[in-house]
C-alpha cells in the first residue's frame, strides 16, 4: 500500500503545474498549412510584380534549373524541419535531407559550370536578396510556429532546414519575377544568397529551439527530484 501511495505522490508531483499538452497537428496538414501560404504569397508577388514562368523557361536551360531546384530545395527543407520533430517520420525526414543535398550539389554544378564569372557578382542584386528573404517570411514564420508544437529533439535539423527551405521559395518568387537575363544573377542573388541567409537565420531559430527544448527538459527533471 506504501509504495502504490508513493507511486501517487510521485505522478502528482510530475503533473502539478504543468501546462495541458497541445496537440501536433497531421503532417499532412501542416504541409497544406505552409503550402497555403506560400501559394497566397505566390499570388500577392503575382499582383504586385508579375510571374513569367514561361519566361523562365524561354531563358534557357540554367533558368530552368536554378528554378526546378529553389522548388526542390524549399519543399525538401520545409519537409525535413516539419518531419524530423515528430515520432515515426524518421524515414521521411531522411529522404527529405537526402533530397535538399541533392538540390544543392546540383546548384553547385551549375555554378561551377559557368565559365566567365561575373564582373560585379552583387550588382543590382540587393532589391532581389532582400526581396527573397521577405517572400519567405510568411511560410517560414508558420512553419516555425508549428514546429514550437512538436518534439524538440533535433533543434539544429529543424531549424536550418526550414530556413533554408522558406528562403529557397522566396527565391524562386523572385526568380520568376526577375527580368534579369544574367545566370550568375540567378544564381547568386536568387539562389546562394537567400540560402546563406536562411542558414543564419537557422542557426537563430535552432538555438532558440534548442533553449526551449533544454528548459523543458529540466523543468521535468526538478520536478522528479522534489
Amino acid at each position: 500500500m506504501s509504495r502504490s501511495r508513493s507511486t501517487e505522490e510521485l505522478v502528482a508531483r510530475l503533473v502539478e503545474g504543468l501546462d495541458p499538452v497541445r496537440p501536433v497537428a497531421p503532417l499532412s496538414l501542416q504541409i497544406l498549412a505552409v503550402g497555403g501560404i506560400w501559394v497566397a504569397t505566390a499570388a500577392a508577388v503575382a499582383v504586385w510584380l508579375g510571374l513569367h514562368p514561361l519566361g523562365v523557361l524561354e531563358r534557357g536551360g540554367i533558368s530552368a534549373t536554378v528554378a526546378a531546384m529553389l522548388a526542390w530545395l524549399g519543399a525538401s527543407g520545409l519537409l525535413l524541419g516539419l518531419a524530423c520533430r515528430i515520432p515515426g517520420r524518421e524515414r521521411l525526414a531522411g529522404g527529405a535531407a537526402a533530397g535538399l543535398a541533392g538540390g544543392a550539389s546540383i546548384l553547385g554544378a551549375v555554378l561551377l559550370a559557368l565559365r566567365d564569372g561575373p564582373v560585379d557578382p552583387f550588382a543590382q542584386s540587393a532589391s532581389c536578396i532582400g526581396r527573397s528573404i521577405l517572400l519567405a517570411a510568411p511560410s517560414g514564420l508558420l512553419a516555425m510556429a508549428l514546429t514550437l508544437r512538436g518534439a524538440q529533439w533535433r533543434p539544429w535539423i529543424t531549424g536550418l532546414g526550414l530556413a533554408t527551405g522558406a528562403a529557397s521559395l522566396g527565391g524562386l518568387l523572385v526568380h520568376l519575377s526577375c527580368p534579369s537575363p544574367d545566370a550568375w544573377h540567378w544564381l547568386l542573388a536568387h539562389a546562394l544568397a537567400p540560402a546563406s541567409a536562411g542558414l543564419l537565420l537557422g542557426s537563430v531559430a535552432a538555438w532558440i529551439l534548442g533553449e526551449i527544448g533544454h528548459r523543458s527538459a529540466s523543468a521535468a527533471a526538478r520536478t522528479v527530484d522534489v
